[in-house]
């Protein structure tokens, strides 16, 4: 049984990505090993990475084919959204943002779940219209999908996730192959929609995460800490 199981996951697994992820994964240990005495973030990023890899394992003899189908990507769309809102009444705040459910031993963050899903769902959009992704109604239909993830994961706010679920809906269709034509029209939407938000919505503190991301050095235990 368990040379049945070894060799299904020789065969399922994607041992280049596998590689190019356990290099990025250690250069993240080591980092965190460097941080002095405070050796706690370096030991449970150890056991969590080793629990990932398992669950890793036992996911590549998975048959994942099932997500094909459009029922069970509008089911996991909706579940993304029940839990983001359930967020607004049964959230903990962190840091400022409603984001987290915290169950006492473990907290669970809704958004990276979201953000699974809505790669699902948009490749599962995609695989049908790519031939039609000139039409723009399929931009907009793609958009709608990706703007109300966005705008729930806003409110919270958490705007790092909610600019990494754009980056999500862009990648996807360029991708996809959308026109030239239709890809400045986003570009331009999107310039217009971040000069309105840093001057009329977002708080001190986002900005400085931007501007901190630009140049980090500039307060690396304060907005910079992250980068």
């Amino acid at each position: 049984m368990i040379r049945r199981f070894i060799k299904k996951i020789n065969y399922s697994m994607d041992w280049l990505l596998f590689g190019a992820l356990f290099f990025i994964c250690m250069a993240g240990v080591l980092t965190m090993n460097s941080f002095g005495e405070e050796k706690s973030l370096f030991f449970r990023q150890i056991i969590w990475l080793s629990i990932s890899t398992i669950v890793l394992f036992i996911a590549s003899t998975v048959d994942w084919r099932f997500l094909r189908r459009s029922g069970t990507s509008v089911i996991l769309f909706a579940g993304s959204c029940f839990l983001l809102l359930l967020l607004f009444v049964l959230g903990s705040v962190f840091k400022g943002a409603q984001s987290w459910f915290n169950f006492g031993a473990f907290a669970f963050q809704p958004v990276d779940f979201a953000k699974i899903v809505l790669v699902i769902l948009l490749a599962k959009y995609f695989s049908r219209r790519h031939i039609e992704i000139a039409n723009v109604r399929h931009i907009l239909v793609s958009g709608f999908y990706t703007f109300v993830l966005f705008i729930l994961v806003f409110l919270q706010p958490d705007f790092g996730s909610a600019i990494i679920i754009f980056i999500i809906w862009l990648a996807m269709v360029l991708i996809s192959g959308i026109s030239k034509k239709h890809l400045s029209i986003v570009f331009l939407t999107g310039l217009v929609a971040f000069g309105g938000l840093w001057f009329f919505v977002f708080q001190d503190y986002q900005k400085a995460r931007i501007t901190s991301f630009v140049n980090p050095l500039t307060d690396l235990r304060g907005s910079g800490y992250n980068a």
